[in-house]
């Protein structure tokens, strides 16, 4: 990794970028007074909102073209997909079964096989996450290549959905 002109001046073309990084760390309000319901996790929407405002992405199910999420249980890739805002909520499991997630759905979910099919890296599915789409936006996926990428999304999640960090992250062409 390094700067857009460093890059150039060392002969690299077909640039990546880092278009955003959010964090959201929760206090554990959620676990108290029964408020919340446990159909959604805060940190993933408020991570989200932060990246796509960062990335100045105004419409994420038109402006990403892939993702790479936390599917550590089956309902959490559902709970995800709901708050990163790529379909309606309530709807997540709709999309999948209508192929909206599939590789060749209109909007590519785990090209890779996703988090479990490398064993949960604890601490490195992050990294991970972002060399897939890496290696889709510069064109050297393979076999999983996908016809036409310019932004992806990771997201990670640590904890438990009550008192936990969300991560997302945008990576792009660089223009």
């Amino acid at each position: 990794m390094t700067t857009p002109d460093i890059a150039r001046g060392l002969g690299k073309r077909d640039l990546v970028s880092v278009k955003a990084i959010q964090l959201s760390a929760s206090n554990g309000w959620e676990s108290q007074f029964g408020a919340w319901d446990g159909s959604y996790v805060r940190n993933t929407r408020e991570a989200a909102r932060r990246a796509y405002r960062e990335a100045n992405i105004a419409d994420p199910v038109e402006d990403i073209d892939m993702t790479e999420v936390h599917d550590c249980f089956s309902i959490t890739e559902l709970v995800t997909m709901e708050d990163l805002g790529l379909c309606a909520e309530g709807r997540a499991a709709f999309d999948i079964l209508d192929g909206k997630f599939d590789r060749a759905g209109a909007l590519p979910c785990q090209t890779d096989g996703g988090l479990k099919c490398f064993g949960h890296p604890v601490g490195a599915s992050g990294l991970r996450m972002a060399y897939e789409i890496y290696t889709q936006l510069s064109g050297r996926a393979g076999e999983r290549q996908l016809p036409l990428v310019d932004f992806g999304l990771t997201h990670n999640l640590g904890g438990a959905p009550f008192n936990s960090v969300a991560a997302v992250s945008i990576l792009g062409r660089l223009n």
